[in-house]
């Protein structure tokens, strides 16, 4: 049976698992901390980071992903707008929407639920903002699985671009709002 996928905003005491979860290899192979990707981020670390989004001191929205109410991965979005330099160097529309995502428990990644996260964030928590466009996704080029998980999520390849800041490759996915999302 398919776990029942839900969302609720990070808190103060998800921190130590987000800890956890960063630091676990295979999450660590494609996701890091901020823009200089740091894969090894110490509890402090990630705290620092995170607790500026939870106060709404940044424009982002990040979430703790459930499967069954435990705690499973993280997701987050962003209007691009919002990062103008980003939104420059991917060239693409201000009013899209960007998510990040990992699954951070190793005997819940696999068997479609990426796929099924997504889709549900999508319906829940980006097309019914006002003015969406698109969505987006950048994974690293080489990340095969997740590539593969967001083309079953609807996305395409847009572009593969270099992104100064963050100093690597992302390969920008694109999903456009319909009437029917």
């Amino acid at each position: 049976m398919l776990p029942e996928i839900t969302f609720r905003r990070l808190t103060d005491d998800d921190l130590a698992l987000m800890h956890r979860w960063l630091n676990n290899p295979e999450v660590a192979r494609w996701y890091g901390l901020g823009f200089e990707n740091d894969t090894s981020p110490t509890l402090e670390d990630v705290e620092a980071y995170y607790s500026k989004r939870m106060l709404d001191q940044e424009p982002v929205r990040c979430c703790i992903i459930e499967a069954d109410s435990r705690p499973a991965g993280f997701i987050q979005t962003y209007r691009l707008g919002d990062y103008p330099q980003y939104a420059k160097d991917i060239a693409y529309d201000d009013d899209a929407w960007g998510i990040d995502l990992f699954v951070g428990e190793d005997d819940v990644r696999g068997g479609g639920f990426g796929t099924r996260v997504i889709e549900r964030f999508l319906e829940e928590e980006v097309w019914p903002r006002p003015g969406v466009t698109a969505a987006i996704l950048a994974p690293n080029p080489d990340n095969a699985r997740g590539i593969r998980c967001y083309e079953k999520a609807g996305f395409a390849h847009v572009k593969t671009v270099f992104i100064e800041l963050e100093k690597n490759e992302e390969y920008v996915m694109a999903r456009q709002k319909m009437d029917a999302d």
